[in-house]
């Protein structure tokens, strides 16, 4: 993916008295962490955010003043209602230093054992890795239409390109699960299995009773 552009601003104000005004000004209040010494608050116009977001890429060079960084977008805060951006978390990177980060895993098609009566378990929407920032995937794409009834997809079965998995190998993305059938008859079996199990209970009358008879 490619990288993109991004300018902000220095706050110098900090709360949430200082971020709304920010938000009333049509801009973003933002925090930029990392490589440098210490965060920066900063603030980025909403709009230029909005069209930034609908593109695809790897990396942000976020231009502060005279200095420039190179950044990921570590976590995004939206409103409940309307959407909008409330707050957005900038991570610096270094060009050739490897980061590790959770991407998400998307599966693609339709499994056979689906058509055969099988039931989807989606275990793990996404996975971590170890990759150079230029090589960031936008999410891993996994197809799943050989998956059977009773197969599991796991996350040795990701072809990795330009990236390391760093999860466990054996970890179950998705598998297609057996359907458990119960009928009546089967019900009724399991009923009459339970109370042949459960032990008489005699009660004190009926141990009197019995021991008079005698």
């Amino acid at each position: 993916m490619s990288e993109a552009k991004l300018v902000a601003e220095l706050r110098e104000d900090h709360g949430k008295a200082s971020a709304r005004r920010v938000r009333r000004a049509g801009r973003v209040p933002a925090i930029l962490y990392g490589e440098v010494k210490d965060p920066l608050a900063l603030s980025v116009d909403a709009h230029a955010l909005e069209m930034l977001m609908k593109k695809t890429f790897s990396t942000i060079d976020i231009e502060v003043g005279s200095k420039s960084h190179q950044v990921i977008v570590r976590d995004i805060q939206r409103h409940p209602v309307n959407d909008s951006f409330m707050h957005i978390d900038f991570m610096q990177v270094k060009k050739g230093h490897k980061i590790s980060m959770m991407v998400d895993v998307r599966f693609e098609g339709k499994p056979k054992g689906i058509k055969e009566g099988g039931i989807l378990d989606a275990i793990k929407h996404e996975v971590e890795i170890s990759v150079l920032p230029k090589d960031i995937p936008g999410e891993i794409v996994v197809n799943i239409d050989d998956l059977g009834i009773g197969e599991a997809l796991r996350v040795k079965d990701i072809k990795a390109e330009n990236f390391e998995l760093l999860d466990d190998p054996e970890d179950v993305l998705v598998r297609v699960e057996v359907p458990r059938i119960e009928t009546e008859e089967e019900t009724t079996e399991e009923i009459l299995e339970e109370e042949a199990a459960e032990p008489e209970v005699i009660t004190a009358r009926e141990k009197e009773e019995s021991e008079d008879q005698d």
